[in-house]
């Protein structure tokens, strides 16, 4: 009969962590009007940050934000090519940030075409585009494993009878991302958090004189209308809404330890 092997220390076969202890790696979604404050907070994120600006021209609010590097991304080529760079791990980002997807899907349409070739099916070219689409954000979204968060950017969808829907027979009654219905459910499913940005005005009167004030605000807790999501500890509700959103804000409500009530923090204008 072998003899068996004794243990001589009882410690296990890997290293173990505390759960609190771990890197917080997040893949959000932000979408929301231009202008209300997407970019901006993207900025907030753990830096050197890779922003890939996607036909969008609009770095302009984080050009004083040290640590924000940007590439044009101007094919789809292109933005293949930047997630092999960003996967081989030759580099010390630790986020990288896709602005906008709305305007990657015009991309992925062009792409299509040369895919497929000519076709009178519409329904076709759209489903070649929805399939890029779909692989290259999970592409993208699974650089979390590789230690990088990451933030996709997209416009709001205005209207339920969008041109966006691209023939799909899906009709969603909910506010989102302006993508297509298929590439949005798909991407809202594969993320963390998605937040819906705004602006609120207000005004109030200084000296005899009518003020009016800006408030950026984020749209997280479970909505009826907004696409929003937060992923979090189980027994912990995430807030309405936040101010100023930032990623340190966004780390302390995933870990169920944000208990702020929103303060508004004006901004005159």
């Amino acid at each position: 009969m072998p003899a068996v092997k004794k243990q001589k220390e009882n410690k296990p076969p890997v290293p173990l962590q505390a759960v609190e202890a771990l890197p917080t790696l997040i893949a959000a979604l932000f979408w929301g009007r231009s202008g209300t404050g997407k970019t901006t907070l993207s900025s907030t994120f753990p830096k050197p940050i890779v922003l890939l600006d996607i036909r969008e021209k609009g770095t302009d609010s984080v050009s004083n934000v040290r640590g924000v590097r940007v590439g044009q991304i101007e094919t789809w080529d292109e933005f293949e090519e930047m997630y092999w760079y960003l996967k081989k791990g030759q580099h010390d980002f630790k986020t990288v940030v896709i602005d906008q997807v709305t305007q990657l899907q015009d991309l992925a349409m062009v792409q299509a075409k040369k895919n497929i070739g000519e076709t009178r099916d519409p329904r076709r070219l759209f489903g070649e585009a929805g399939a890029l689409m779909k692989q290259w954000l999970l592409n993208y979204r699974d650089l979390i494993d590789d230690g990088i968060n990451v933030v996709f950017l997209a416009h709001d969808r205005v209207s339920r009878t969008d041109e966006d829907s691209g023939g799909e027979d899906q009709i969603d009654p909910e506010v989102g991302p302006r993508v297509m219905p298929s590439v949005a459910s798909f991407l809202n499913g594969s993320v963390k958090i998605i937040g819906n940005t705004y602006i609120k005005e207000s005004y109030t009167i200084e000296n005899k004189r009518k003020v009016r004030h800006v408030d950026y605000g984020m749209r997280l807790g479970p909505h009826a209308y907004y696409t929003t999501k937060v992923r979090s500890p189980v027994g912990i509700k995430a807030p309405d809404y936040i101010v100023d959103p930032s990623y340190d804000k966004l780390v302390a409500i995933m870990r169920g330890e944000y208990s702020e009530r929103p303060t508004i923090v004006r901004r005159k204008k």
